[in-house]
């Protein structure tokens, strides 16, 4: 691993936490534009926090690494993107508000997801979760990690392994997938199915065992595939639905693509039997 990524991470690691702390501290004022009917609340979710925190972000950024590349799934809205070079071999990603809906429901599940690549390889990636006052993250060649808010330097985490024993799938637009997971496995949509109740409101429940995977025929790389980065480091498994390797950590971009991340290699074969019939 390069000593320059290791020094970006845990920058990284108290700007996110009084990036949450910001977050968290106005979550009970936030409210956000009605939902439109027909359309995803997921994907329509935005508010004050979302872009709040992708500027303080950015700004730190361009203070400490001025010749990195960033992008935020804010971009449009940013009035920073100008000024970090185009071209840059080295760019952070950020979804500073994952989990928006969550967030503008006043529910606790929501993250902050940074990621790193040089050239387009993902090096590292780093969830915050506010309300837990978390961190899951992995750095490639060293491996995954978790530590609480206080935690400055990669010493300071303890190591993340994923954990087994759940039979619980959760799908986001992959309803072919889903009819073929139900017969064997406990798979609800996140969006279609979600309930409160459940309380399955992030994907870091794979290393609490609570969820055993997760997958998706169109899933955005910025935190989908940022976390499946996070859960293979820790042990666990990921591939396209087809079982194909995959190949979003040597081509991290803004898009999306399809994928199935297991907590561990085992339930990720199981999956792929009944994916396949």
């Amino acid at each position: 691993m390069e000593p320059a990524i290791a020094d970006m991470v845990e920058f990284y690691l108290p700007v996110l936490v009084t990036a949450g702390d910001f977050a968290r501290g106005i979550q009970p004022r936030i409210s956000g534009p009605p939902a439109k009917p027909g359309r995803n609340p997921w994907v329509q979710a935005i508010t004050d926090a979302d872009q709040s925190v992708q500027t303080f972000i950015e700004v730190a950024t361009l203070a400490r690494f001025p010749a990195a590349g960033f992008y935020g799934e804010e971009q449009e809205q940013s009035r920073n993107s100008r000024y970090f070079p185009a071209d840059a071999p080295t760019v952070v990603w950020l979804d500073p508000i994952n989990g928006t809906f969550l967030y503008q429901s006043q529910r606790p599940g929501w993250d902050i997801i940074l990621s790193i690549t040089h050239r387009g390889r993902l090096l590292a990636a780093i969830s915050y979760m506010p309300v837990r006052e978390r961190f899951y993250l992995a750095v490639r060649g060293r491996g995954a990690f978790t530590g609480d808010r206080h935690a400055r330097r990669l010493a300071d985490l303890a190591p993340l392994a994923t954990a087994d024993g759940s039979r619980v799938c959760l799908t986001y637009q992959a309803p072919a997938a889903l009819t073929r997971l139900r017969r064997q496995w406990e798979a609800f949509d996140i969006v279609d199915d979600y309930d409160p109740e459940r309380g399955f409101d992030n994907l870091n429940d794979l290393f609490t065992g609570r969820l055993a995977a997760y997958a998706s025929e169109s899933a955005d790389l910025l935190d989908w595939g940022a976390m499946a980065f996070i859960v293979t480091e820790a042990g666990g498994t990921a591939s396209g639905l087809d079982g194909r390797p995959f190949d979003g950590f040597l081509n991290f971009h803004a898009g999306s693509t399809d994928m199935l991340v297991a907590a561990t290699p085992g339930l990720h074969a199981a999956l792929l039997t009944t994916l396949r019939g």
